[in-house]
């Protein structure tokens, strides 16, 4: 990726609502830019490739199964890729771990302020001294 080229962001979400807060969230975001999104689990490997993503923010209870061995699946087709998952889900440290040890980069639990997500998809960006909680 370019350092002038937008961050190329694709969302995974089964609620419409919350997706397309999110895509216009991203899209105001400066660097930034959703390029896809998709609630279904078997179009989301396909659509990342055709999207050319950056990040895929992933919610792990899709339309069709468990975001789970998604994150496998993606992580090992498209070694690029950065998954940030993004959960609703109880036992909020167990899915973490879960979820982290199958491949995802970054975890964040909904109901965060929008800011900690677009820390997580974009930690590059974010300045050397600040700390991740």
């Amino acid at each position: 990726m370019e350092a002038s080229s937008p961050l190329r962001v694709m969302i995974a979400e089964n609620h419409r609502d919350l997706s397309e807060v999110m895509s216009q969230l991203i899209d105001a975001e400066p660097g930034m830019q959703c390029v896809a999104s998709v609630s279904e689990t078997g179009r989301v490997l396909a659509m990342a490739r055709e999207a050319r993503a950056d990040v895929l923010i992933l919610d792990l209870m899709l339309q069709g199964g468990s975001g789970f061995p998604l994150i496998e699946q993606l992580t090992a087709a498209l070694p690029q890729l950065r998954v940030v998952v993004f959960s609703g889900l109880a036992h909020t440290e167990e899915v973490e771990r879960e979820a982290k040890r199958r491949g995802a980069a970054a975890f964040v639990t909904k109901g965060c302020d929008f800011s900690v997500l677009l820390e997580a998809v974009r930690p590059d960006t974010a300045p050397k001294s600040a700390t991740a909680g």
